[in-house]
């Protein structure tokens, strides 16, 4: 007999699945924590007494488990300055295709069939409840001795400043240990002109909305720790980050409620420690101190603040600076004023249909880059002071630049001179030629932009002011006893990035121009000495206009509208169906959700795509004196082979699908009950812009699991993980999960 003949049977059933848990939506972050979706151990709480009106229970729970790598690296994962020098000593690198090595800590790490996490946690709950009052505390604890050892592979560069084959200094020890008290809140029941008011203080969950596997829709109270979804043994209600608040639910009318939230701190979203195997970007994850562009922080062929390496070093024309990287500051927590308010409207009338309505104005829980420029600049920026630039670097220039532009500088020169030229460095650099050279170019030398690097800085901040309207409903199809759960949400002011080259270059601008090799040496061979000039790289992003307005700053992230929308159908078949039958099993619970996004992109923009880095649309401005044209404008791209355009620019519209099957096998031995599981996502069109955890046309993730369950307090999870699509082309990959293919294992004792 299938469960849920009727409408109410199968709204009583969504109800139960929706909320199974208090981590419903933190599923969608990655599909390994969908199997844990209603399979966690369903042991009772411990209940007990302490006097005549004071109840309560314990719940306690132990895991311990470890996952392993069971795929190679992916060359599209690596970048290109972390392969290995090419033997023909031409300068160039094998082994790595990704455009900037900020991304890839993380797949250095770890080789395959490396044990990449194996931890062990200890979790209990305290419940208490006195007349109409009652109080609840949850904390956790974990150890990953992985981390803590450092175990990890010496597959890296050696021009890394920090040891092969461990964490970055700082992020070790946020990825080893850690025990913290999550839920901590009291609250009352009352009554209030005959109709009920809840009220709860404290750190809490607040789920709202419909949406279970689309994250970042209605449900943006709680941020999400994404270490936690992946831990082994983990429950997905560990991976939601309890909030300070006031929180109140209000008995309006027969059938109609009130709900209501004040934040009273602030918690941001917990990314993942800096090095470990799911940190996909090296600028964005827990324990971070320095950004990296084309290396990593302290790569010895980078200027990198804090060093002490002296800026006029990399005047020399034989020096090489593949990156020049700053450190990365948190800004602290903000002072925020986070609010938000519900009403929810159950009508008999039309099929059992459950309405709601949502406001929020939050601070977005992800955090974003701003580059701050100095509080002074340094004399000389955005100038080419080729008087002050020693000869041998004048001549630099001179050797790379074409033999027409010469001829017809030399031609001008003379006119302007009233004679032939016999000392093309010393016209360069007289008072008349010297002025005539466009200073919007950039700055020379390039020791003056470094100086202002160092001096600036990027700071970590969470975006406020964020506007959120939301409608949903859940309701049932009877014909087919099927649950349906419903959003879509509007956010005004919602922060969405340009790209992290872009950014970059921004930046770099803002300094007084970008003093890499890869862009001061675009008109010539690798092989080519520098000229000791920092060009101005003009992006689409934003047209640098020479202000070098002391402390001016430059976002990574611009105001956008989103759009968001999603749609759940639950089913769940008995034991008489074809497909249980066929499997064999008690019941079938099938779980199918299609998300769409659509958010106010401007044309001509280089927007981050989520999971992507790219680079492409970069190119220097060109250099003249007078009328003319020493140098044209140079496409960054053109550098070489290994730094193809490897962008896919992000779209409009993207949208997917995702699901979780289970099915289970009570009693095949003894107390033992054997829950398999499959759980999938597949983007089918369009690309998400960051940060929006969204689609990427052809991604594909598959999770498959098998629980054992043992008397309702001993569990063993297996799963395994595969991700494919979305490799792109020879110059990088449009899915952070291509090569992280894993099995994890983890075992659970709860009483």
């Amino acid at each position: 007999m299938e469960i849920a003949q009727n409408g109410a049977g199968a709204k009583s059933v969504a109800h139960r699945l929706a909320k199974a848990t208090t981590g419903r939506r933190a599923i969608g972050l990655m599909m390994t924590a969908a199997c844990a979706f209603g399979l966690a151990a369903s042991a009772s709480a411990f209940e007990f007494d302490l006097t005549d009106e004071i109840s309560g229970s314990v719940l306690v729970s132990l895991s311990t488990g470890a996952q392993m790598r069971v795929s190679d690296r992916d060359p599209r994962q690596i970048g290109y300055y972390n392969g290995t020098p090419d033997p023909s000593g031409d300068g160039t690198y094998n082994g790595g295709k990704l455009i900037s090595a900020g991304n890839d800590d993380g797949n250095l790490n770890f080789d395959k069939y490396d044990v990449i996490s194996q931890v062990s946690t200890a979790s209990a709950e305290l419940s208490l409840k006195w007349r109409n009052f009652f109080t609840f505390v949850r904390g956790v604890a974990f150890y990953d001795s992985i981390a803590a050892n450092n175990d990890l592979a010496d597959w890296n560069p050696e021009q890394r400043v920090f040891t092969s084959g461990r964490y970055p200094d700082g992020a070790d020890n946020k990825a080893d240990w850690d025990a913290t008290i999550l839920d901590y809140y009291v609250g009352g029941s009352f009554t209030v002109f005959d109709r009920n008011l809840t009220v709860k203080v404290g750190s809490q969950i607040l789920n709202w909305g419909e949406a279970l596997f689309t994250i970042n829709g209605i449900s943006v109270i709680n941020p999400i720790d994404a270490s936690k979804i992946r831990t082994p043994g983990a429950e997905l209600k560990d991976a939601l980050i309890p909030v300070p608040m006031i929180s109140a639910t209000l008995e309006v009318a027969e059938g109609l409620s009130a709900e209501a939230f004040y934040q009273l701190d602030f918690q941001g979203y917990k990314l993942d420690p800096c090095g470990s195997f799911f940190s996909f970007t090296d600028n964005f994850c827990d324990g971070v101190k320095y950004s990296s562009s084309f290396t990593d922080p302290k790569d010895t062929r980078s200027y990198t603040t804090g060093t002490g390496l002296n800026p006029a070093d990399y005047d020399d024309p034989n020096s090489v600076m593949l990156a020049a990287n700053a450190p990365i500051v948190q800004e602290d927590d903000p002072d925020i004023h986070d609010w938000g308010a519900a009403l929810r409207y159950f009508s008999p009338d039309l099929n059992n249909t459950e309405f709601q309505l949502y406001y929020v104005n939050y601070t977005s829980r992800l955090p974003s880059l701003r580059a701050e420029g100095p509080a002074q600049y340094a004399p000389g920026t955005g100038e080419l002071n080729l008087a002050a630039l020693p000869a041998p670097l004048v001549q630099s220039l001179l050797d790379q630049l074409p033999t027409d532009a010469l001829n017809g500088l030399s031609s001008a020169l003379a006119g302007l001179l009233g004679g032939p030229v016999q000392d093309i460095i010393g016209a360069l650099t007289g008072p008349v030629t010297s002025a005539l050279i466009d200073p919007p170019y950039g700055t020379a030398p390039r020791s003056t932009v470094l100086e202002n690097l160092e001096n600036g800085r990027l700071v970590m901040y969470y975006p406020k002011g964020i506007s959120m309207i939301g409608f949903a409903f859940n309701t049932t199809y009877d014909p087919l006893a099927v649950a349906i759960n419903a959003e879509i949400s509007y956010k005004h002011n919602a922060p969405v990035w340009i790209s992290e080259p872009a950014f970059l270059a921004g930046s770099y601008d803002g300094a007084g121009g970008v003093p890499i090799d890869q862009a001061t040496k675009a008109p010539t061979p690798l092989g080519v000495n520098n000229p000791g000039i920092a060009p101005i790289l003009d992006t689409s992003f934003q047209q640098f206009d020479n202000d070098y307005t002391p402390n001016r700053s430059l976002r990574l992230d611009l105001k956008h509208d989103v759009w968001q929308a999603a749609i759940r159908f639950t089913k769940i078949l008995g034991g008489t169906n074809i497909v249980t039958s066929i499997l064999g099993a008690n019941q079938l619970f099938a779980l199918v959700e299609f998300g769409g996004i659509y958010i106010d992109l401007k044309d001509g923009f280089q927007y981050a795509s989520y999971g992507q880095n790219g680079f492409t649309g970069f190119q220097t401005r060109p250099l003249a004196a007078g009328p003319i044209e020493i140098l044209p404008p140079i496409e960054a791209t053109s550098l070489g082979e290994q730094f193809p355009p490897t962008w896919k620019p992000p779209t409009r519209w993207s949208g997917g699908v995702q699901g979780l099957f289970f099915w289970d096998y009570p009693n095949v031995m003894d107390g033992v009950t054997l829950t398999p599981s499959i759980g999938f996502a597949h983007g089918l069109f369009g690309t998400t812009p960051a940060p929006n955890p969204g689609f990427t046309k052809s991604v594909t993730s598959l999770n498959f699991g098998l629980k054992i369950n043992y008397l309702e307090n001993w569990a063993a999870n297996f799963n395994y993980f595969k991700s494919f699509g979305g490799g792109g082309g020879n110059g990088g990959s449009r899915n952070p999960y291509l090569d992280r293919d894993y099995v994890g294992f983890s075992v659970s004792y709860t009483f």
